[in-house]
């Protein structure tokens, strides 16, 4: 089953609906959980799993909301990175996705992944910095689901995990934040480093150690002994120390016209004009000095293009394959680099730098 094309295009809408400069930052939440029926996933047969599967799949039919399940083997690889993208899940999902499948709903807020290291992932994206919204949501779907599925629970340890450090609550938040101002200043690994209870990565799954678009991703390194509410004020707390100093590198940038970084940010915005092929890691990066610039002052931006979004989702593949005939969405990568190149061509040459 692939997801109806009608709501791929209402999921793109609604990023394209949001107000100017609003996904920074965004907030994913995630709830792990295992049914008291089966063994972990690394103990299951594949028989077990596919049993698992169907079991689970039954009680989304049940549901209000209509939910779209789609098994990993039967759906096309663009679909499956641009449903990934959308919302900013943390994992690339690689393998021969025997009984593995992914299931959202209509309104694109909702991600279900079942059979990935614990037999669900309760994931949802907040595009609203209303990050206590949807854990009231996500806590509404995790109990229909209990109320007929059974998750292990322990007295003790709360809800039961493969990862023993995600037993508890087994809640994971992730924040997003662009700081490209503490970045150039080499600032961040300093305002990270006392902390033992929030961890950082990058954007992309696939190198979370590199820092791709200046975007950091904080998320707590546990959640065992912690409630809820704990775990979101702690990340909000990390989060705003993040974002004043990101504010106060920008203002001290801004009053010293550092020279420097305004060629830093030009020649960004020639990779975007001038290029035939971008690489998505060096995309990126071009597309946050062009957003600093913005913010400083420095270049023009009269058709209040969001970069943001850009970053986060247009420039990545799955997101270019949907805008490409339904009968040649594909993913080799000279054509993709090509295709990223173009779009980007046209989105740089309505920016305008000031004079220097």
């Amino acid at each position: 089953m692939t997801l109806p094309s009608d709501v791929l295009k209402s999921f793109v809408e609604m990023k394209s609906a949001l107000p100017k400069g609003s996904p920074w930052p965004i907030t994913t939440l995630s709830l792990c959980r295992n049914l008291s029926v089966a063994k972990f996933l690394p103990s299951l047969s594949k028989e077990s799993k596919i049993e698992l599967l169907e079991l689970i799949s039954s009680r989304f039919q049940e549901a209000e909301e209509e939910f779209f399940i789609l098994p990993l083997k039967e759906m096309p690889l663009w679909q499956k990175e641009f449903l990934l993208e959308h919302f900013a899940f943390p994992y690339d999902l690689f393998g021969n996705h025997e009984a593995e499948a992914l299931i959202t709903n209509r309104s694109g807020d909702l991600l279900i992944v079942v059979n990935f290291q614990d037999h669900l992932i309760l994931h949802a994206i907040d595009f609203y910095a209303d990050p206590e919204k949807t854990l009231e949501k996500l806590v509404k779907l995790d109990i229909f689901l209990h109320d007929k599925l059974s998750f292990a629970f322990s007295s003790e340890f709360g809800f039961l995990t493969v990862d023993p450090q995600r037993c508890g609550t087994a809640l994971q938040g992730r924040c997003f934040l662009h700081v490209p101002a503490l970045m150039y200043s080499k600032e961040l690994p300093t305002l990270l480093e006392p902390s033992t209870e929030i961890s950082s990565s990058g954007l992309l799954p696939s190198s979370p150690a590199d820092f791709s678009g200046n975007v950091v991703v904080l998320t707590n390194t546990c959640s065992l002994g912690l409630t809820e509410e704990q775990i979101l004020s702690s990340l909000r707390i990390w989060a705003s120390k993040l974002l004043v100093a990101e504010a106060a590198a920008k203002k001290r940038f801004s009053d010293e016209n550092n020279g420097e970084l305004k060629n830093h940010i030009l020649r960004a915005l020639g990779l975007l004009t001038h290029s035939c092929h971008l690489e998505l890691q060096e995309t990126l990066d071009a597309l946050s000095w062009l957003q600093l610039g913005i913010e400083l002052n420095w270049i023009k931006n009269p058709k209040n293009h969001a970069i943001e979004k850009q970053v986060l989702w247009e420039a990545r593949r799955g997101h270019l394959a949907l805008q490409e005939p339904e009968n040649s969405r594909v993913l080799q990568k000279e054509h993709v680099m090509h295709l990223r190149a173009h779009k980007l061509k046209t989105l740089a040459e309505d920016f305008l730098p000031e004079e220097f």
